[in-house]
Formats: C-alpha cells, sequence, structure tokens
C-alpha cells in the first residue's frame, strides 16, 4: 500500500488563512506567547447558489442552534454567536499542555444582493450545520424569451 500526499491548492486567500492562524497561534488575542484559547473565532462559511436559491452554510462545531443568532437588517444578514469551553484552566482532573481549539464569540455579516427574498429566509442546523436558505425573487428567476416573427 502506497500513501499519497494530499495537497490542498493554494490560493491567495488560503494562504492568508494560514498566515491569519499562524500568527493567531504566536500572539493571540493579549499578544503574548500560544494563548489562542478564548480567542475570538470565524466559522468558516460556504455560499452557494443553485434551484432558485442560495444556500449559506456556517460550520459550528460543538455549538448548538440555541447558540446562534440570525438577524436580517437593510439586506444585511448577520449570523452571531459564542462557542464556549465546558472545562476550565485549573480543575483538579488535569491541566491544558495544548489548546488549538478555539472558543469565544463570532459575529458574520454578509450583504445580500436585492434579487433575495427576504420574507422567504429560513435556517436550519443539524450537526454543528448551519444552513441558511436564501430565495431569489421571481424577477431574479432566468427564463426563456420566444421570439416571434414578425408578418
Amino acid at each position: 500500500m502506497s500513501l499519497i500526499k494530499h495537497t490542498q491548492r493554494s490560493t491567495p486567500w488560503n494562504d492568508l488563512d494560514v498566515l491569519a492562524n499562524r500568527m493567531s497561534r504566536i500572539f493571540g488575542d493579549s499578544g503574548f506567547g500560544n494563548l489562542t484559547y478564548g480567542a475570538n473565532w470565524v466559522p468558516p462559511v460556504s455560499v452557494e447558489e443553485r434551484n432558485g436559491e442560495i444556500l449559506l452554510t456556517a460550520e459550528l462545531p460543538g455549538m448548538t442552534e440555541d447558540a446562534v443568532e440570525i438577524n436580517l437588517e437593510n439586506n444585511v444578514l448577520t449570523i452571531s454567536g459564542e462557542k464556549t469551553e465546558s472545562r476550565e484552566e485549573g480543575e483538579p482532573t488535569g491541566k491544558f499542555h495544548l489548546v488549538e481549539r478555539s472558543f469565544g464569540s463570532f459575529r458574520r455579516s454578509f450583504t445580500l444582493p436585492r434579487t433575495i427574498r427576504a420574507d422567504g429566509i429560513t435556517a436550519d442546523f443539524d450537526n454543528g450545520l448551519l444552513t441558511v436558505r436564501l430565495p431569489k425573487a421571481d424577477e431574479a428567476l432566468s427564463r426563456k424569451i420566444e421570439v416571434s416573427r414578425r408578418n
């Protein structure tokens, strides 16, 4: 059996994300040492267009739907929440030697196109995956226009 090295396609955005994560691990919120514990974090999001709607999906592992809030104001959709750690440093069961998981509050905002029907937006949460469905207005959907012959 041979092992195949998986390499992710490198883009400037991926490179910046890697750099930001490394700097966060080095400096943390306070600017000293490896202090990512308690730092604010940004959940990864994907936006996909299909079947007359836009799907916004956010990965929120370890969270419940009660910890997430979604607001729409002036055509800006905002997803916010807080991911908390259930164990505290100094508990008698042990101490942290390494913490790479991020906790804390987050806030993501997205300006929606005018073609979205705000009254039809829905959201569901399943196994740490938030899916927000943004239906397009009828006038935004593509349609075929017949060409008639002039007599």
